[in-house]
């Protein structure tokens, strides 16, 4: 493995009830707090009335800020920083999925911050003009998707309403959540499409640890690891299909998702996400589900290394998870399972033509590439490259 240094400073309190707990964690950390999450919030409304009683009964003050979307924009995290500053907020409780756990990092990094938080979002890896924060208010989060594992990382992911560009900010000094508050049962009234998505924004996040790693290391604990991880999500994910209801299974994917993205299993190796590049670009230009836009790459990344002879971790991947020693019929089978969990697998589902191809490899390259004129990873993609993978997936 690579020399690595482990720190996750967030507390996780986990299990069924659990929510109950939020007003007497809220109290240790502060006494006036943004509850954040999205504009159309019925699907919560028990959730958010719950909470709001443990925090009156533990003496804290709340304001709301329910004007999250999907794919959050910097507009509304803008918003919730007029709130913090105006009401005195000493505290940002993230109530969602990812979009409004990045949102409300983002908040709260930007209360603090002395510019508009368009400012500290990477927005260009060639041309690097973006602030991290220095500080940030505490965050307390409670997922309800099991996903992107925003409620134990210091990431946030965020989309400039001009532009369309979506980047991310990342900053482990002020940006992990202080508590991750996480209660399977906010999981039981999802969707079956959102549920899968989730779990394939899972899979993701390893197997793009898994596929970028050196070859030349030693890394036997991290995949196996790994490939355990991606095994699990498959098991939990078939289980809640065949019985929405059951609340093991749920809590499966819950943890799950954490694991996938809280350093566990990338300590020791490389981190970055090239996958997850394209896939934002998707989802910022056609409001496409973010699992969903991975659920569109991860088939097609697989089919372009196919042929090439640096496709030693692909073919592991084939053999260790799908049984396969063709990384053609993995990708197959891949995708084929995807397409039974109701998830799109084609660009051309969100309504990506071939024509489209090229301004979608632009914005890939204007965002995500490098000073070398390459897509960070193993190997490192050209422009070339990016546009023949999109090609794979129309």
């Amino acid at each position: 493995m690579e020399n690595f240094i482990y720190s996750n400073p967030v507390r996780v309190v986990f299990g069924e009830g659990t929510l109950a707990c939020i007003g007497k964690e809220a109290a240790k950390i502060g006494k006036r707090a943004l509850l954040v999450s999205y504009q159309k919030t019925d699907f919560v409304r028990n959730t958010i009335e719950k909470i709001h009683r443990s925090l009156q009964e533990a003496g804290v003050e709340y304001i709301n800020h329910f004007a999250v979307t999907a794919n959050p924009l910097l507009s509304q995290a803008r918003a919730g920083v007029g709130l913090c500053r105006k009401n005195r907020i000493d505290l940002v409780i993230g109530l969602g999925g990812g979009s409004v756990m990045d949102c409300a990092k983002i908040i709260a990094a930007g209360a603090l911050y002395p510019d508009d938080v368009g400012q500290m979002i990477m927005f260009s890896h060639s041309d690097v003009r973006s602030i991290p924060p220095k500080e940030a208010l505490p965050t307390i989060m409670i997922p309800t998707l099991p996903a992107t594992g925003s409620e134990m990382n210091p990431t946030a992911v965020v989309t400039d309403d001009e532009t369309r560009k979506k980047s991310y900010v990342w900053e482990p000094s002020c940006l992990y959540p202080k508590v991750a508050l996480m209660d399977p049962e906010l999981t039981l009234s999802l969707p079956r499409y959102q549920t899968a998505c989730g779990a394939y924004d899972i899979i993701s996040h390893v197997v793009e640890a898994y596929l970028n790693a050196d070859t030349t290391l030693d890394l036997t604990v991290l995949d196996r690891m790994q490939e355990g991880v991606i095994k699990a999500v498959f098991e939990s994910l078939d289980r809640v299909w065949e019985n929405p209801a059951d609340r093991q299974a749920r809590g499966n994917l819950m943890w799950e998702a954490s694991i996938a993205l809280n350093g566990w299993l990338t300590s020791g190796t490389f981190g970055f996400t090239p996958m997850h590049q394209l896939g934002h670009v998707l989802s910022s230009l056609y409001n496409a589900t973010h699992g969903a836009t991975l659920a569109c790459m991860m088939p097609a990344w697989m089919r372009y290394f196919a042929s090439r002879p640096d496709n030693l971790r692909y073919r592991m991947l084939a053999k260790n998870i799908f049984g396969s020693d063709s990384l053609l019929e993995a990708a197959d089978l891949f995708e084929k399972t995807m397409r039974e969990h109701g998830v799109q697998t084609r660009l051309s589902e969100f309504g990506v033509t071939p024509d489209d191809i090229e301004s979608l490899t632009d914005q890939v390259v204007s965002v995500s590439f490098g000073p070398d004129h390459r897509l960070n990873g193993r190997p490192k993609m050209s422009r070339e490259d990016v546009a023949a993978t999109y090609r794979l997936a129309l």
